[in-house]
C-alpha cells in the first residue's frame, strides 16, 4: 500500500475505490506516528546533551519554537515526552506504533499525577490499553485509575471552601456573539451540569444536533430562564433586560439594524422574532434623537393570554418537541407589528429553538380549528 500511497500523492485520490482510501488513510496514521516518535528521539538526544536544569527547560523550549516553528504547547509536548521515553516500556510501545501523541499526553500527565509508589502499574495498565482506545478514552480510564488511587482526593482547606474560585471571560465578536470562558468550583460545576442535562437533550429522533450545539442551546435556555427570574438584583433601578432601540419604520419594514444597549448593531429578523414576546415603549425623538415623549411600557402577550397558550400547547406545540412552558416564548403567527391580533388564535408557544426556526427557516405556523399547525415549506429565497 505504501507504493499506492506515494503514487497517489500527485495523481489524485479520486483514482482509489473507497478500500483503498481508507487503507491509504490508515497508512498516514502511521506514518505520522512514526514521525512524531523519531521527532520525540531526536529531542532527547538534544535534551541528553543539555545540563537538564529547569532554566534550561525554557531554553529548549524556546529554541524548538524558534527552529522548528512549533507551538510554545507543541514544543513543552515534545520535550515532556523525550523525557518519557526514559521509560523503556513507553518507548517501545510508541516506537511500535501503539501509542499516538495524545496517548503520551495522557500517560505523562497520568503519570505525575499517580502516587509514586504505583506509577509502574499505571504505567503497564495504561499502555495496554492504549493498544484499544483512542486518546480521548484512556484519559476516561486514567481519570478513574487516579481516583480508585486516591478516592479521598485533595483535602480542600477552609479558604478553598470559603472562597472557592471561579471567573468568567467574555469577549464580543464584530459580528455581535460572545465568546467566553471561565472556571467555577466544584460543587458549583455539578449544579450547571444538573442544570444543563435535561434541557440538552436531544427534542426529538430528528434532532440532528450535536453534543456542543445541544449544550450551547441549553446554557441559552437558563440565561432566558433566568432574566425572567423574580429575585434577580436591579441595576440602575431596573431588573437586568436586553435594551433594543429601532425606527419603527424600520422596524415595520424589517431593514437596518437595531441598537442593542452595551452590545452594538442587531439584524432586523432577530429584533422580530424578539419582539413576538418582550416589553414594549413608544418614545418620539426630535431631530437630533433627543427624546420628546415616553410611553408606558407594556408586554406583547399579556399574561391572561399566556396561561391560555399553556392550557391549550402545554408547552412547546412543533412536532415532537417535550419543552415545558416556563422554557418557551409565545410566538405570533402573524407578527403583531404587521396587524397580527395578541389573541390566542394568532399564537403558539415555541422553545427558543423552534422560535428561531420558525423566525429564520421556511417553516411556517397557523392555528386553524384552535390547534397549531406546522409547515415545512420551500426554503426562503427559492
Amino acid at each position: 500500500m505504501s507504493v499506492v500511497l506515494d503514487q497517489c500523492a500527485d495523481a489524485g485520490w479520486w483514482r482509489l475505490d473507497e478500500g483503498a482510501l481508507w487503507s491509504v488513510g490508515g497508512e498516514i496514521e502511521e506514518r505520522r506516528r512514526a514521525d512524531y516518535v523519531r521527532q520525540v528521539e531526536v529531542v532527547r538526544e538534544l535534551w541528553g546533551r543539555a545540563s537538564q536544569l529547569k532554566d534550561d527547560q525554557s531554553v529548549m523550549v524556546a529554541d524548538l519554537m524558534d527552529r522548528w516553528k512549533v507551538t510554545r504547547g507543541e514544543a513543552r509536548d515534545l520535550l515532556r515526552h523525550a523525557e518519557l521515553f526514559r521509560r523503556e516500556a513507553i518507548r517501545e510501545a510508541a516506537t511500535a506504533g501503539v501509542l499516538s501523541k495524545q496517548h503520551l499526553v495522557v500517560i505523562d500527565k497520568t503519570l505525575k499525577e499517580a502516587p509514586e509508589a504505583d506509577r509502574d502499574k499505571v504505567e503497564a495498565t495504561l499502555v495496554e490499553k492504549a493498544a484499544e482506545f483512542d486518546g480521548a478514552t484512556l484519559q476516561r480510564i486514567a481519570r478513574h485509575i487516579l481516583q480508585l488511587l486516591d478516592q479521598d482526593g485533595k483535602a480542600p482547606d477552609d479558604r478553598e471552601l470559603a472562597e472557592p474560585k471561579r471567573e468568567l471571560h467574555l469577549t464580543s465578536r464584530k459580528d455581535g456573539s460572545v465568546v467566553f470562558r471561565g472556571k467555577i468550583d466544584q460543587e458549583s460545576g455539578a449544579k450547571l451540569e444538573a442544570l444543563l442535562s435535561p434541557l440538552a437533550k436531544p427534542t426529538s429522533a430528528s434532532d440532528t444536533r450535536t453534543t456542543p450545539e445541544r449544550q450551547g442551546d441549553a446554557f441559552v435556555e437558563i440565561i432566558d430562564m433566568a432574566s425572567a427570574s423574580e429575585d434577580l438584583p436591579e441595576e440602575g433601578g431596573e431588573r437586568p433586560h436586553l435594551a433594543l432601540t429601532m425606527s419603527l419604520e424600520d422596524f415595520l419594514a424589517q431593514r437596518g439594524t437595531a441598537d442593542v444597549e452595551g452590545m452594538g448593531p442587531m439584524n432586523a429578523a432577530s429584533v422580530h422574532r424578539i419582539a413576538c414576546d418582550s416589553a414594549i415603549f413608544r418614545a418620539v425623538l426630535g431631530a437630533e434623537s433627543q427624546p420628546l415623549d415616553i410611553g408606558r411600557t407594556t408586554r406583547t402577550i399579556p399574561n391572561h393570554i399566556r396561561r391560555a397558550l399553556i392550557i391549550r400547547d402545554k408547552g412547546c406545540a412543533f412536532p415532537g418537541c417535550d419543552r415545558r412552558p416556563r422554557q418557551c416564548h409565545a410566538h405570533h403567527c402573524r407578527h403583531w407589528a404587521d396587524g397580527g391580533p395578541t389573541s390566542v388564535d394568532n399564537l403558539v408557544l415555541l422553545c427558543g429553538r423552534h422560535h428561531r426556526l420558525v423566525h429564520h427557516s421556511h417553516w411556517t405556523v397557523t392555528i386553524n380549528n384552535g390547534r397549531p399547525e406546522f409547515t415545512a415549506g420551500s426554503a426562503r429565497g427559492e
